[in-house]
């Protein structure tokens, strides 16, 4: 019979990964099947989904694979979706989101589903697996971490949406860092604004748009001789007027984007160079979500040099050549930007390593969360009473 990746998904689904999780999974199986030629037996097929389920998840999760949808779980929670198995994997992700190390995190995930086990608990609603969790933070880590936690549980049951704006110029990683985000947060609405900018491009004439012709770091090229911005001072360059000539143009579609996402209450994550929080209108939008906005920035022309050319190595049709052109430009743009989130306070996170940035982000969504919702031990403790 032929090989159904939608078929696998679902199988890997029910094992306890979400179906983003489950799709990375088949695909990376699709992908090597492709390369072999003939047939595979069955046990040789979940040999290899198993595998790789143990190397990327946990033993757990391959276990639940292995056993099959009619095994019996030995434990399992209730969801509004309808009952599905207690993944460590899943618990693992959601207690990262609270600026928990990934050690730490599967850590405390197993001491919950050993808990759970050792007091014959085989079906467990959510907040009784709250409190389980709550309880095994304070035991096992600390108070900060359990607080963390019920800030994070009550910012999920008020309904207010997360929005995290990944500032920077190119370069900077600003991409990377948002789907590492989306991963860890479980947050699957991302938007870049170059693809906003090229949206808004497809529907207006060249000559009403010029600058959107070009990259932010050369959108003065289009700019008519004429166009003055006296808003930006008398001494502004050609770089810096381009630029926000073309900020101008993308932020409507931005503004529309974050109002969309309060309107409809789900979270979102954006990234480009046209987040310049201090230039959108906010006020709305924070009064009803948990914004969060960041800037990232690289620390010498050097690097920022090595890191274009890296790319380009990476990403054949992204030249490096071209952007090496225009470091000059590119590095005003940045000096720009920072000194934009200087004066409105916006932080700004020097991006020496992914896995460093993604923690330090999560670590002030975090903060954010608990000023907005101070942990409250009653409200998890009421269903004991």
């Amino acid at each position: 019979m032929p090989f159904l990746r939608g078929v696998l998904v679902q199988s890997i689904v029910t094992a306890g990964l979400s179906f983003q999780d489950a799709y990375q999974v088949a695909q990376q199986i699709r992908k090597k099947l492709e390369e072999d030629t003939g047939e595979i037996g069955t046990d040789k097929l979940e040999g290899r989904v198993a595998g790789i389920l143990r190397d990327q998840f946990d033993d757990n999760t391959a276990d639940a694979y292995l056993a099959g949808p009619d095994s019996t779980r030995p434990t399992i929670v209730v969801s509004p979706s309808g009952h599905r198995p207690l993944s460590t994997t899943l618990l693992t992700r959601s207690l990262e989101a609270c600026a928990i190390s990934r050690e730490k995190a599967l850590d405390v995930a197993r001491r919950v589903q050993e808990a759970l086990l050792r007091n014959n608990i085989f079906e467990v609603d959510k907040p009784t697996l709250s409190r389980v969790i709550y309880q095994n933070l304070q035991e096992h880590l600390n108070q900060k971490s359990a607080d963390r936690y019920l800030s994070w549980r009550h910012f999920k049951d008020s309904g207010e949406p997360l929005i995290v704006m990944v500032g920077g110029i190119t370069g900077t990683g600003k991409s990377t860092v948002a789907n590492e985000l989306g991963y860890r947060l479980n947050v699957v609405r991302t938007q870049s604004t170059d693809m906003l900018r090229e949206i808004v491009r497809c529907y207006l004439a060249p000559e009403e748009v010029p600058t959107l012709a070009y990259s932010s770091f050369e959108a003065w090229k289009g700019l008519p001789s004429e166009q003055e911005f006296p808003e930006l001072g008398p001494d502004v360059s050609p770089v810096i007027a381009g630029f926000h000539s073309q900020f101008n143009i993308v932020r409507v579609g931005l503004e529309a984007t974050l109002a969309r996402a309060v309107k409809e209450r789900h979270d979102l994550i954006i990234d480009g160079i046209h987040v310049l929080p201090t230039e959108l209108e906010l006020e709305a939008v924070k009064r009803n979500a948990v914004v969060v906005p960041v800037v990232l920035v690289v620390a010498t022309r050097e690097i920022l040099a090595s890191r274009l050319t890296d790319r380009g190595h990476e990403q054949p049709g992204r030249a490096s050549s071209r952007y090496l052109e225009h470091l000059g430009e590119i590095w005003e743009l940045q000096s720009y930007l920072v000194d934009m989130a200087d004066k409105g306070e916006v932080e700004m996170i020097f991006n020496w390593d992914v896995e460093e940035t993604v923690t330090e982000i999560l670590e002030r969504i975090t903060r954010r969360i608990c000023e907005r919702f101070p942990p409250d031990e009653s409200q998890i403790l009421a269903h004991d009473k």
